[in-house]
């Protein structure tokens, strides 16, 4: 079977597996339910007055655990159930994109998986990025700037423990400000060094800004990558506070959403310990766009329709 109809069949699966845990919790409330109200109506048989409230008190007070503890362990029992899809699939998921030759702005939106991207690594902040993600149990993707390389290459391959890495340029230059040979130099170096100090393949690509055009869309394919954007835009690179990082990630947190944040940034890593338990008490989990891809692939109408509607900005 093609992998890409594997990824299709899977997400399938997984649709219907949450359809039927919510199905099942709301059978089980509404049989919970109408137990406490019969036995409100009626004595329980064999009891005193007085043994009948305890017992009807019981079940109530059970129910009756804080909506945030209920939602970190239904996410936790929901993130076990789920079966992740493998390097093989997440590379497929990826391709079936990459191959329009245009940006991705967000996954299909119908899970509860959600990506967290950091660019201009790696640096002095890489290491506070990655505690914050193994302290949450999270995954992320980290867009890498390839002259940081030379100075910060082991935290390159430390990135791929518990992150995807994707390529953001040579310089961090303004692409379609360059020569056509200037603009290919940029992205074609960059995937290099990334690669080499990451030991991974480097299928993925954020171009400076969100500033791309037909000349850049069709490079980064020839290279065999997927062009990144976003859908929500932190702010942390126009100088915002971390309280209002975290503000505008919380306002666009939804399955499928794809934030940019940068990794060196003080007020950024402020704002993401925060984030990441706020993202997980209320059902997302985030996951490297890889990762994302091939759990909640996007329709290509979509990937069509945004490429055509969005506009990238930030850095």
């Amino acid at each position: 079977m093609d992998p890409a109809d594997r990824i299709a069949r899977r997400a399938a699966l997984r649709t219907r597996r949450r359809r039927r845990r919510v199905v099942g919790s709301a059978v089980l409330l509404a049989v919970l339910a109408l137990s406490v109200t019969l036995g409100l109506a009626r004595p329980w048989e064999g009891g005193e007055p007085g043994d009948r409230a305890d017992r009807v008190a019981a079940p109530v007070n059970a129910t009756a655990a804080p909506a945030e503890t209920t939602a970190i362990e239904t996410t936790a029992a929901a993130a076990a159930d789920d079966e992740m899809p493998t390097a093989a699939e997440q590379r497929a998921a990826v391709a079936r994109v990459a191959a329009l030759g245009l940006p991705i702005y967000r996954a299909g939106g119908t899970g509860r998986w959600i990506a967290l991207t950091f660019d201009d690594g790696p640096g002095p902040y890489t290491e506070t990025a990655l505690q914050a993600l193994r302290d949450n149990g999270a995954r992320a993707t980290f867009f890498l700037n390839g002259k940081n390389i030379a100075a910060w290459g082991a935290l390159a391959r430390a990135e791929t423990e518990l992150a995807a890495v994707g390529d953001h340029t040579w310089s961090h230059s303004y692409l379609p400000g360059l020569s056509d040979a200037e603009m290919k130099r940029e992205i074609r170096d960059s995937q290099r060094a990334v690669a080499k100090a990451s030991g991974e393949p480097v299928i993925m690509m954020r171009p400076p800004y969100g500033a791309r055009n037909a000349a850049i869309d069709a490079e980064v394919k020839r290279l065999g990558m997927l062009q990144v954007l976003w859908s929500v835009d932190s702010m942390d690179s126009q100088g915002a506070d971390w309280e209002e990082i975290l503000r505008r990630s919380k306002e666009g947190a939804k399955p499928g959403a794809i934030i940019l944040l940068h990794e060196n940034r003080g007020q950024t890593l402020k704002a993401v310990n925060r984030l990441l338990p706020w993202l997980r008490k209320r059902g997302l989990i985030p996951v490297t766009l890889p990762e994302l891809l091939a759990l909640d692939p996007p329709p290509l109408a979509q990937v069509r329709a945004d490429a055509r509607n969005f506009a990238g900005i930030g850095d």
